[in-house]
């Protein structure tokens, strides 16, 4: 069993598991709705997973049988989106947490099921890699809220994800898609049985967390770059990364074990 951190009412709790890590939006009876307090507290609980060594995948999961995340706590917005000064603030403690899930170095895995909304698109959207199961429904009601989306922590991956055509669409029906319709547009990588979603997706992050760490975080990095035009990239940041991995002891384990036929113990290193 792993050890826990999380905020003093447990709306947002990180659960150790090595070598996996668990983020849970944990406030079921608010569908996993997002408030302020527990945008503020994801970068803390995304910065414990970067300095663990040990923990090589992180799971972003919604508590409850219920939802992955229905959006942002909309209650809030009377005080949180009053005026210009707590829209700041509010739209920082956003942009924190979203970016701090997209700048981990280690892959990051959304697992989903039930309701996939607004803030909840956002964050899954943020993680590398989404996985959803057979009953669950994504849409961005911005829209209907009379709200436009952030180009940097919103629509730009989206569009990323799903193409221009999709993220139009998404954007500005405000309807709902299907776990199905979800996949055919590209927003998530897998769907599975309810039932399977869990066992599917430990099994998924294991093998990646097998996999050598420092090849990982270079593709995790690349991947992103490569959306980039190529005079914004990060040259020498992309060659530090390359070389690493080729002059690592991880390197030289991989090519050991091919060539004996046995699985490789990559250390990171």
């Amino acid at each position: 069993e792993g050890e826990e951190k999380h905020m003093p009412d447990q709306a947002l709790v990180l659960h150790k598991e090595p070598p996996l890590a668990w983020i849970v939006f944990n406030r079921p009876e608010r569908r996993n709705a997002v408030s302020l307090e527990m945008w503020q507290a994801l970068p803390d609980l995304v910065a414990e997973v970067a300095q663990d060594s040990s923990l090589r995948v992180l799971i972003v999961r919604g508590g409850g049988e219920e939802s992955f995340i229905s959006g942002a706590d909309i209650s809030q917005f009377g005080q949180a989106r009053s005026s210009k000064e707590t829209m700041g603030v509010y739209n920082r403690a956003t942009g924190s947490a979203l970016r701090s899930l997209e700048q981990l170095e280690k892959p990051v895995v959304a697992m989903i099921h039930g309701f996939c909304r607004g803030g909840g698109c956002s964050v899954a959207l943020m993680c590398d890699l989404r996985v959803c199961a057979d009953d669950a429904s994504f849409g961005i009601p911005a829209a209907r809220l009379g709200i436009a989306y952030a180009i940097e922590t919103g629509v730009e991956r989206l569009v990323h994800v799903v193409g221009a055509a999709n993220a139009a669409e998404i954007l500005m029906t405000a309807r709902t898609y299907a776990a199905e319709e979800a996949h055919q547009m590209g927003l998530v990588n897998r769907v599975l049985p309810k039932a399977e979603l869990e066992s599917f997706t430990r099994d998924y992050a294991a093998k990646m967390a097998d996999n050598a760490p420092l090849s990982v975080a270079a593709h995790k990095f690349f991947v992103r770059e490569s959306t980039k035009t190529a005079n914004l990239r990060d040259a020498e940041k992309i060659k530090a990364l390359s070389a690493a991995c080729s002059e690592s002891e991880d390197y030289r384990e991989g090519v050991r074990a091919f060539m004996e036929k046995r699985r490789p113990q990559f250390q990171g290193k």
